[in-house]
């Protein structure tokens, strides 16, 4: 069973366990501890970002565009999750090394982690996890406010590393 660590207001570690099950209803978390999530913005050389769009299945959010990404495991860290959580939603493998951190912040019971890479990817190579992506596509940073998005808190962070 998926196990996840809760963290406190900084992002810290707090020894504090929660079960796969438990985290998918933020009142099961308490109070003062939130539930590390990872996003990461993937940017190529022509300053597009690549956006997954949502399953229309989701729960949440079904059908919107967002950037990769999902919740910080046991015992890892939010590189590697970030990592793992492009690989399994749309199979594209990153050098963890090469993650900059561009926005760390709460939002109710959620501790979010974004990182962005520069790396160019061909969308025609995308192995898709169908559960969670029905496509996905560069947009110009300008294109994102048309969206119908998770929202975009990251995007002026982003703009100060490009």
């Amino acid at each position: 069973m998926e196990k996840f660590e809760l963290v406190d207001k900084n992002g810290n570690k707090t020894g504090k366990v929660i079960t796969y099950k438990e985290a998918c209803n933020s009142d099961n978390i308490p109070s003062e501890y939130y539930l590390s999530v990872v996003g990461v913005v993937i940017i190529n050389d022509n300053n597009e970002i690549l956006l997954q769009k949502r399953s229309k299945f989701k729960k949440s959010n079904p059908s919107k565009w967002e950037i990769c990404g999902g919740k910080v495991r046991l015992k890892e860290e939010t590189t590697d999750a970030g990592v793992r959580e492009v690989f399994e939603e749309i199979g594209v493998l990153l050098d963890k090394n090469k993650l900059k951190i561009i926005r760390k912040a709460t939002n109710g019971k959620a501790y979010f982690t974004i990182y962005f890479i520069r790396k160019n990817v061909d969308i025609s190579e995308c192995i898709l996890q169908e559960k969670e992506v029905e496509e996905v596509r560069y947009y110009k940073i300008e294109e994102l406010v048309h969206l119908e998005s998770e929202g975009f808190e990251w995007l002026e962070g982003l703009k100060k590393n490009i």
